[in-house]
């Protein structure tokens, strides 16, 4: 049960994590709209192959700040603090449309993908963030036997969203608006940044 737990709550929270748009899913709407679906989705596959290491690297270095002692005894606040702040990044990002970030170098799906993610590893702060939180609420206990499956969830949200993406605008030929999804997504990270607070008081 644990196990599931874990891998299920690592899914959701990569899922919406990767929703707002940036350079990887903004690439991935691209091809998409350009009639490329089968490197849509190699560079889907690629972009969660990265991420895949990114959170080791994210979830090993939150394991070492956890081992402080300073670092433990205020858990939850920085945990919160760390959510509000991954919120209003959100809520006040920069509009973005699929157009502005056209590679003028050409590649295959999967080569693409890996380029742009290795060269966009936002992920490491977001799972630093994200992992403390989670462990603060007590929705995951990452050990040993639960590390993988935890990263493996990471890695497989990250994946379903972005043929998520594929899906809907191969389907219906539209692109979402980053300027709502944004608003949306940041909302929810300071709403769970707030309830924690609260669950402090």
């Amino acid at each position: 049960m644990v196990v599931v737990q874990t891998f299920l709550v690592a899914f959701f929270f990569s899922y919406i994590g990767s929703i707002p748009p940036g350079t990887i899913n903004i690439s991935v709407i691209q091809l998409t709209l350009s009639g490329r679906i089968k490197q849509a989705i190699y560079f889907a596959l690629a972009a969660a192959l990265v991420e895949f290491f990114y959170a080791i690297f994210a979830v090993g270095i939150q394991f070492f700040f956890v081992s402080k002692l300073d670092f433990t005894l205020h858990f939850k606040v920085v945990a919160a603090s760390a959510m509000i702040v991954l919120g209003l990044v959100n809520f006040f990002g920069k509009k973005k449309k699929p157009g502005e970030q056209r590679s003028k170098i050409p590649m295959t799906g999967f080569k693409k993908g890996v380029v742009i993610s290795i060269f966009n590893p936002l992920a490491i702060p977001f799972w630093i963030a994200v992992t403390a939180y989670l462990e603060s609420q007590s929705w995951v206990d990452i050990n040993g036997q639960t590390f993988w499956v935890y990263i493996l969830g990471i890695s497989t949200g990250t994946f379903l969203l972005l043929s998520t993406l594929v899906l809907i605008v191969s389907k219906f030929k539209i692109s979402l608006d980053s300027f709502i999804v944004n608003k949306v997504t940041g909302l929810i990270f300071i709403g769970l940044g707030i309830y924690t607070f609260l669950t402090l008081l």
